[in-house]
């Protein structure tokens, strides 16, 4: 029988880390069905109480428990949940399982803790970071599809502002991949944890007192939504838009005759969706503008939300 057809529990948990408590919600888990699914909740990397990355959580859990119920289990990666609602009754139970006090006082805090792990706080402060530089950091996420014209876009605006004062720099998808995320293909997963990355990369600059101008392709929601978090405030979503049509015209790495031809696979535009975000904060339309016209649009926005304080 296809695992699938199996009878089925499911437990949802972010497992920061997992631990001794989780693995008893495991094996009642597994009392009451044929295998679990171990749903871990997209939270990872949000703030200091998330640190480990999904890869980082799986491998938590095999190391648990794959020796002992290698075929009795797998782990799924689910959005934030933080409501579950059902209607009538429709052939599954949502069941709430107790344990003795010894497990029930089992924490990932005091885990977290006794594996070392408790962030820093700064002796100099962000404002006197944001005092010193001159205006706040932040953090400007440019998304769009592959030739858009982000990258072209954020090295003009980072030359241009860093001429007038300004602590900017352009964080760029290609070059993070090049040394901090050279270890990460394009999977699904990957690709999320390349952004949960970039995201972290962009908030300490951001809280150091830099204006990070981010260039990711960026196609998911939910990718999106785990940089804003990281980032936290000044977070600005800017939308280059341009057709896939007018992007594949361009095509200068070459990147959409590849896809087309199947020499890569899950490209984004061609056989991966793009999700078009829903409230940008700003939206630049390239398709048939001058770069440069397309840069002084950022860079009229940046200033007005950045204005250089005497």
């Amino acid at each position: 029988m296809s695992n699938r057809k199996l009878k089925t529990a499911l437990i949802i948990g972010r497992w920061q880390p997992w631990h001794e408590g989780h693995r008893e919600l495991f094996k009642a888990a597994l009392e009451r069905a044929e295998r679990v699914a171990i749903g871990v909740r997209l939270t990872h990397g949000t703030d200091g109480k998330n640190p480990f990355t999904f890869e980082e959580v799986c491998k938590f859990i095999d190391d648990d428990l794959r020796k002992d119920y290698q075929d009795k289990y797998e782990i799924i990666d689910l959005p934030n949940i933080t409501n579950v609602i059902y209607g009538r009754d429709v052939g599954y139970k949502v069941e709430k399982i107790s344990f003795d006090d010894e497990i029930e006082s089992i924490s990932a805090t005091s885990v977290r803790k006794s594996m070392n792990i408790s962030p820093t706080k700064n002796e100099v402060t962000t404002e006197e970071r944001f005092k010193r530089s001159g205006h706040t950091g932040g953090v400007v996420w440019l998304t769009g599809l592959s030739a858009s014209g982000k990258t072209t876009i954020a090295n003009k605006v980072e030359r241009s502002l860093f001429d007038k004062g300004y602590n900017i720099f352009m964080l760029d998808g290609d070059n993070l991949r090049d040394g901090l995320n050279y270890n990460l293909g394009f999977s699904k997963e990957d690709r999320h944890e390349n952004i949960r990355r970039a995201g972290e990369v962009a908030a300490i600059m951001s809280n150091s007192g830099f204006i990070v101008i981010s260039s990711f392709i960026t196609p998911l929601k939910i990718d999106r939504e785990v940089a804003k978090k990281a980032c936290k405030n000044n977070f600005y979503e800017v939308f280059v838009s341009a057709s896939i049509e007018k992007c594949e015209s361009r095509d200068p790495k070459g990147l959409y005759k590849k896809a087309r031809s199947g020499d890569i696979k899950d490209f984004t535009g061609i056989d991966s969706v793009y999700e078009v975000p829903e409230s940008p904060s700003l939206v630049i339309n390239t398709e048939d503008a001058k770069e440069n016209d397309s840069a002084n649009q950022l860079i009229d926005f940046v200033t007005s939300e950045f204005p250089i304080k005497n």
